[in-house]
């Protein structure tokens, strides 16, 4: 029974149901005032934060962009893509300094994986962006030789700053290199607009996912409805994915 309390009341100790929370109180606090516009527009507020904050919506939001995409069962190929993402540049690391994000790192280690099973190149594709320092690539080539990749077989593109830089300028290294049957590494839910974007430039690619988060009949409990940070991100993560792909549709 404790266990079970504890469950229930850990997520409204925290962002975003905290903040759920203070705004029923609000709420709550508008209708003593016979304020009844104030209270709805509190109580409409948590819930909208509380719809986006719980894993099956976030799940929902996923599952469209994950759908078409399923690891292949027969790996045919003459090199690994693996596009970049979030890094944390300066922190300490074991064999250097910065590292990759969450999403990043799942790329890198699926990446690593296929590369024992297919011996390729692998070609690492992202820039700075903003940040000072090193690209995403050099992080991740220091990553992907601490897992046992010579360096001889990563090639770095350390120039792109988003998904259809990361297209266009590897195929500048795919095209100098030879390669016509690459292997795209990303996560799952970026896939689409990934795919979409090598398209655009003339290149095709074999789409290897990573990170799924989704799957046909996935079910869920109650502690599933509870808000969370995690299903808050992941909704805020689809929905960028979503705008994003709109307008690459629009502009590519």
């Amino acid at each position: 029974m404790m266990f079970i309390l504890k469950k229930v009341v850990t997520p409204f100790l925290l962002p975003p149901g905290l903040l759920v929370l203070l705004l029923l109180g609000w709420g709550v606090w508008r209708l003593r005032c016979r304020s009844r516009a104030g209270a709805l527009g509190a109580f409409g507020l948590a819930l909208m934060i509380w719809v986006l904050s719980v894993a099956p919506t976030a799940d929902l939001l996923m599952s469209g962009l994950e759908a078409d995409f399923s690891v292949p069962k027969e790996l045919h190929a003459d090199a690994i893509i693996m596009l970049g993402g979030a890094a944390y540049r300066n922190v300490p690391d074991l064999s250097g300094k910065g590292a990759p994000g969450e999403g990043t790192m799942e790329r890198l280690v699926t990446a690593a994986r296929l590369y024992r099973r297919m011996g390729v190149p692998i070609i690492v594709s992202g820039g700075r962006g903003f940040a000072q320092g090193a690209s995403i690539a050099e992080l991740a080539q220091r990553f992907l030789v601490d897992l046992g990749v010579p360096p001889a077989h990563i090639l770095l593109e350390g120039h792109s700053r988003d998904t259809y830089e990361n297209a266009l300028l590897t195929k500048i290294v795919c095209d100098r290199y030879g390669f016509q049957n690459p292997l795209l590494v990303t996560t799952g839910f970026h896939l689409k607009r990934a795919v979409l974007s090598f398209e655009a430039v003339g290149m095709k690619v074999t789409p290897f996912p990573c990170g799924l988060t989704t799957y046909p009949g996935k079910t869920y409990h109650w502690y599933h409805w509870l808000p969370g940070a995690g299903s808050l991100a992941a909704t805020s993560a689809a929905l960028h994915e979503w705008f994003g792909l709109l307008y690459y549709r629009i502009r590519y």
